[in-house]
Formats: structure tokens, sequence, C-alpha cells
């Protein structure tokens, strides 16, 4: 891998080494599709960044706690916190918990750091040349905030600035209004879609995973004019499209190793069968599994009504 049209920005890097001619990665919130010539994937960014919900849930409420216990004069009688100048006051207990807190954010920015420095590193171990979308950052943490938090995007575009910097390389900028890689068929048609269609489909019969395809188009957009050359991506096509499919049906097969759910912008879903093997289904199949839950939604609702 918005409501300003966020729905078809896209992070995309091209790298030109001497192993591949030229590699493309589409980076998004919590997505990462590379494509090359001859190679193809689609995984989760930084997958190891897996914070636990429900005990960061249980410390924030027990700091709230102690900190209403500890300063009882400075909330109202709604439990609000009331206006002007105030003195808090700090528990031992208080700051332990406080510290236990810190401690595991700390934990989860080295992981994130760490798994920037890898993907960094693996893309400057295949060239110097990077081209990179320009992109607004602020807009997507107001539209993927959760997301944007945990996987830092920014500061992963800075390393990888810093260190392409380092090694004698480049960085080019991709003007997206002109580019329009998650709108644009090789054929030359032109289509907004939304951002829960995560599979480009195109009347010329191509499909295939909407990341996975920007990805493909970013290999054929010139540097100084941000222009697709349609003519190179038409002829390249036949050869990438089993290699673009493969990619998207490892990631079909493939379990996450980590404690993070797989991302919906994949445009697949799994669900655990009774046997215990997992079952594919596409995004298509949510309404079936609603049916199917809801009669034991309605039986559990009715017992505790009685």
């Amino acid at each position: 891998m918005g409501m300003v049209r966020l729905l078809d920005l896209q992070l995309i890097y091209g790298v030109a080494g001497a192993r591949e001619q030229f590699e493309k990665l589409c980076l998004g919130p919590q997505t990462l599709a590379i494509v090359s010539e001859h190679y193809a994937s689609l995984q989760m960014f930084c997958p190891d960044v897996a914070p636990n919900a429900k005990r960061l849930r249980h410390m924030d409420r027990k700091l709230d706690r102690q900190r209403r216990a500890n300063n009882p004069t400075n909330y109202d009688e709604r439990g609000r916190v009331k206006k002007g100048a105030k003195q808090w006051k700090v528990s031992n207990r208080q700051q332990r918990t406080q510290s236990l807190r810190r401690e595991y954010y700390r934990r989860l920015a080295a992981t994130r750091k760490r798994c920037h420095g890898q993907v960094a590193h693996q893309v400057l171990a295949l060239g110097n040349q990077i081209h990179l979308e320009k992109l607004s950052y602020r807009a997507w943490q107001k539209n993927f905030g959760k997301s944007v938090g945990l996987c830092a995007p920014s500061i992963f575009v800075t390393r990888l600035s810093c260190l392409a910097e380092s090694a004698d390389g480049t960085i080019v900028q991709i003007n997206t209004k002109r580019a329009k890689l998650s709108q644009t068929c090789h054929c030359g048609a032109v289509k907004l879609k939304r951002l829960s269609q995560r599979h480009h489909r195109c009347s010329c019969g191509v499909n295939a995973q909407r990341d996975l395809y920007s990805a493909f188009l970013a290999r054929f957009v010139h540097p100084d004019s941000s222009l697709l050359d349609a003519g190179q991506a038409a002829s390249a096509w036949p050869g990438s499209e089993p290699v673009l499919q493969a990619a998207f049906e490892q990631v079909i097969t493939n379990q996450p190793a980590s404690g993070r759910t797989r991302p919906s912008s994949f445009g697949v879903r799994l669900r655990q069968s009774q046997s215990g093997s997992s079952a594919t289904g596409l995004q298509a199949n949510a309404k079936s599994q609603d049916a199917v839950a809801m009669p034991k939604r309605r039986a559990r609702a009715w017992k505790r009504r009685r």
C-alpha cells in the first residue's frame, strides 16, 4: 500500500539499480507494494509495530483514576477539569504508571525505527535513483490518524532521503495530479475510485490489486513531466500481469506473522473456519458473514432481556 480525494493518493518510490532496471514502491499508511520487472510484493508496512491495545487502554484508565484521586479539587462535580491555573499532585504509584507507559511507547518507537531502517536499506540496495510522489502528510494524519501514528510514513521518507543523500542518490518528486496512478489504466482510461475499491478493473480486461497496479504504472512515469507513458506500460503489461497476480495470491495464502491484523487496504479478508483452516474471501463476502452472525446476535440479545 481520502475525503479530499486522498482516496487515490499513494506514496510512490522508484529505484533504478544494477540488478533491476526499475523498481517502484507504493506506500500507504499501512501497506507497502513493491514492483519491478521480474518481482512484485504486497506487504504490511512496519509489521512488527503491534501495540497491545488492551494493555494501553488499561494503563490510560489507571493513570486517569490516579490523577483524579490525587487532585480531587481540580475537577468539578461533573468530573471535568476546572478552568484556570492549578497545581497537580503526583503520587509515587502514579509516577510508576507513567514510567511504565513511557517505556512501552519507547519500545514501540525503537521497533518502528528498526523497521524503517530495514526497508530503507532494502530500497537503497537496489539502486540510488528514487522517485517519490509528493503528498500531504498532514492530510494523512486527519484521515488515517491511527495508522499514521503507528507506522509514521513521514519519518520513513525523511530517513530514506537522508540515507539516499549520504549514498550519493537522487530523489525525484512526482506530481500526483499529473500522474493519477490509482485512477489511470495503461489503455488510457481514467476513472476515479473510492477508497474502499481496492482492485483496479477496467473495460479493457485489466484486473489487478490497486496498490500493486499503481506501483506497476509508476515504473513508466517520466521524472520531469510526471506523465505516464501508456505505450511502454501496455507493452510491459503481458509480462508483468502474472507477477502481480502471484504477489496477490501470496498475500491471500500467507497469514500475518505479527500481532497486527491484515489491513483492509489489501482487498482480501480471511476468516477462520471451524476445522481450523483459513478460508479466503474478498470484501464482498462481508455481507454474507453478517447475515450468518445476525441470528446469533439476536439470540444473545434475547437471553439478556430475559
